[in-house]
Parts: structure tokens; C-alpha cells; sequence
């Protein structure tokens, strides 16, 4: 078990050496995650402005968890 281990982290690590590679992720990152996170943040501090999580840990738990639900019910 050690052995494959071991040889799928090398490859790992070669895989992720490899600039085109890189280049593909930093592309990936830079259209898709990048823009989905700046929402996601926004989305965040719209919530936190609704209920202040500070002074109502609970609630704001609960409007997140319905916010998450509501967006994965879209795909």
C-alpha cells in the first residue's frame, strides 16, 4: 500500500510541476473560481448585514444554511 502511495504522490508532483499544467490552472482559477468567490463574498456580506453575526451567532448560521440549501436546490 505504501508503494502505490508513494508512486501516485510522485506523480502528483510531477503533474504539478508540469507548466502547462499550471498555466491551465491559473486560467481555470482567473475565469471560473475567482468570479465565483468575489459573489460568494458579496453574498456573505449581504447576509452579515441582515444579521449580525456577532450578536446573533445562531441566527445568522440559520440564514446561511438556508442561503447554501436555496443555492444548491439551483445546481
Amino acid at each position: 500500500m505504501a508503494l502505490l502511495r508513494n508512486l501516485l504522490v510522485s506523480a502528483a508532483r510531477r503533474f504539478a510541476a508540469d507548466p502547462q499544467v499550471q498555466a491551465k490552472a491559473a486560467e481555470t482559477y482567473e475565469s471560473s473560481v475567482k468570479p465565483r468567490l468575489a459573489s460568494a463574498r458579496d453574498e456573505l456580506r449581504d447576509l452579515a448585514g441582515e444579521v449580525d453575526p456577532v450578536k446573533e451567532p445562531a441566527a445568522f448560521a440559520r440564514r446561511l444554511r438556508e442561503r447554501i440549501r436555496e443555492v444548491n436546490k439551483r445546481g
